[in-house]
């Protein structure tokens, strides 16, 4: 009969601890008093900007990753959301996560700590917030953001070696594609090494068009037409701008912190508060 009894509270025992954990985590942001406007497709919603820092970060970066990798991520986070803010005073509504969905995963102490260590920080150049670009996994090294965007408005987005990523298990795929693109051809690449346009027949298309319209990993390929149909051998997880997440995880799991991160992969910027 104890067993039963057991067995039927246990439900209840267990949502209100999580309820009272989850009031603890609150009550440890209850200070932010900053709400943000976030659109989304049924409206616009009034949330604490702190409380969705955390929930972006949650969604954009892996939940195991080292907390000073974490930090990083979180700062970039907010940069975009700030920078969103100064522009139109609206942010575009991200995927993120609960505090009850990292609870649950047993990641909410790590992100909770994560942003009481950067509460209010963006990264700044010459006082405006920067293009807070990040991807998963670059195919060695990060591409020059004036070179790519054609402008000399990004100073801070150079170049920056990341051989640790040749060892990320999703650095490198091959991927099948349809037999009409064997007569595509590659005219440009950057220095980093990804296409900046393909040539297909007179028409001509972005390496970054051609990546979201074939879904690819990354704008890094090379293709090989053989007798079994046209591959691409492609390098590296994402549009390879601004911080390799997977290079600041091994920055962080090396000793460097969350500061020294943003610091080599955003040169010349300064953390600020927003």
């Amino acid at each position: 009969m104890t067993a039963v009894l057991i067995l039927l509270l246990l439900p209840c025992v267990m949502i209100f601890l999580l309820n009272g954990r989850m009031e603890e985590i609150y009550r440890t942001i209850k200070n932010e008093t900053e709400y943000i406007s976030v659109k989304t497709n049924s409206g616009v919603l009034e949330m604490n900007l702190e409380e969705y820092v955390i929930g972006v970060t949650a969604a954009q970066i892996p939940l195991d990753y080292d907390i000073e990798a974490v930090k990083a991520q979180m700062v970039l986070v907010r940069t975009n959301i700030c920078r969103q803010i100064r522009e139109s005073r609206e942010v575009k509504r991200e995927v993120f996560l609960t505090m009850e969905e990292l609870e649950r995963a047993g990641a909410a102490d790590k992100f909770l700590k994560a942003q009481n260590s950067t509460k209010g920080q963006i990264l700044v150049w010459r006082d405006k917030p920067v293009m807070a670009s990040f991807h998963c996994v670059s195919a060695g090294s990060t591409r020059d953001g004036n070179e790519v965007l054609d402008s000399g408005d990004y100073p801070y987005l150079r170049s920056k070696s990341c051989p640790a990523d040749k060892e990320a298990a999703d650095y490198k795929s091959v991927i099948q594609i349809d037999e009409r693109w064997a007569k595509m051809k590659v005219t440009e690449r950057d220095k980093a090494g990804y296409v900046q346009q393909i040539q297909m027949g007179d028409e001509y298309m972005s390496g970054e068009e051609f990546r979201k319209l074939l879904g690819l990993p990354s704008a890094d390929f090379e293709m090989e037409v053989r007798t079994d149909g046209v591959f691409l051998t492609v390098y590296g997880v994402g549009h390879g701008l601004g911080m390799s997440q997977y290079t600041a995880q091994q920055m962080a799991l090396s000793g460097k912190k969350y500061r020294e991160i943003l610091g080599y992969f955003f040169e010349g910027t300064n953390l600020s508060a927003y």
